[in-house]
């Protein structure tokens, strides 16, 4: 699975090989030409948006499955890459419509300085303008690729979502290492001043689930998924079907995501029924 997921994500980032000289005896074939981004985004505009926006519910101990990792369906090839996207009503990482007509799959890492910067630059635009308004879901992958403390800081970040508060959480995190150069290095003592910002309401648990073993299998086992998929560097997206690789420039999300709207205003791409 590694090997064909990581061909789409390769050639989806990859720049084209460049054309061999033509003979000067021989016309040269005209450019593709660029989609036009007008009449893409008249056809974005006519997507249904989504309406299913309930949140995950508390299980009857009043938890959150915050063990929860991986695709949605089995992948087996790159036509499966819409299969990334869980779609799954009791994500506590999720937000936005179950059947929003796009899904941004986010794989980062706390420890990551690009993903902070991601959190707090391009993330805010896509809440406020897509995800407000029903067009896109976003999911989040831990990929902790920086070392132990990127480890702990994804079994921190699922102790605050067991309690419903993983986008409190994961938005006091970053807006606090927004100006740090390189890695944070967070301590435990950072993760609980964070949570308490963040508003969950048992910090001395939240301390125990961030310190033992209770995500540990979780973190590994979401960490190994994105490996497998080709993903090994943070942050990367799935935008429904495209790929996208680095806290690349607003607009650069923008355009991806214009795409992939158009793709389903069109019939290209079908947004599963929700059951």
């Amino acid at each position: 699975m590694a090997f064909i997921i990581g061909l789409l994500v390769g050639r989806q980032t990859a720049p084209a090989p460049a054309a061999a000289p033509a003979p000067e005896t021989t016309a040269t074939a005209p450019a593709p030409a660029e989609p036009d981004r007008a009449e893409l985004a008249r056809q974005a505009a006519e997507v249904t948006p989504g309406t299913r926006d309930e949140g995950p519910e508390a299980g009857a101990d009043g938890r959150f499955d915050a063990t929860i990792h991986g695709p949605g369906e089995e992948i087996t090839s790159a036509d499966d890459v819409l299969k990334v996207h869980r779609r799954d009503a009791d994500d506590p990482f999720a937000v936005g419509a179950l059947d929003a007509p796009v899904v941004i799959s986010e794989f980062s890492d706390f420890e990551c300085p690009f993903c902070s910067r991601f959190a707090n630059t391009t993330e805010q635009l896509i809440l406020d303008e897509y995800v407000a308004t029903g067009l896109v879901r976003l999911e989040w992958n831990d990929l902790p690729v920086n070392g132990p403390m990127a480890e702990d800081a994804a079994k921190a970040g699922r102790a605050a979502a067991a309690q419903g508060k993983f986008r409190e959480y994961k938005h006091a995190l970053y807006s606090a290492t927004k100006d740090v150069q390189g890695h944070p290095n967070h301590t435990i003592e950072d993760f609980v001043r964070y949570a308490e910002e963040a508003g969950v309401p048992d910090l001395e648990r939240f301390r125990a689930d961030a310190t033992d073993d209770t995500f540990d299998e979780a973190v590994s086992a979401a960490k190994t998924y994105g490996a497998s998929i080709g993903v090994n560097g943070t942050p990367s997206f799935f935008i429904g079907e495209s790929y996208i690789s680095g806290a690349q420039p607003s607009e650069v999300f923008e355009q991806v995501i214009t795409e992939e709207l158009a793709k389903v205003a069109r019939g290209d791409v079908e947004v599963p029924t929700i059951s």
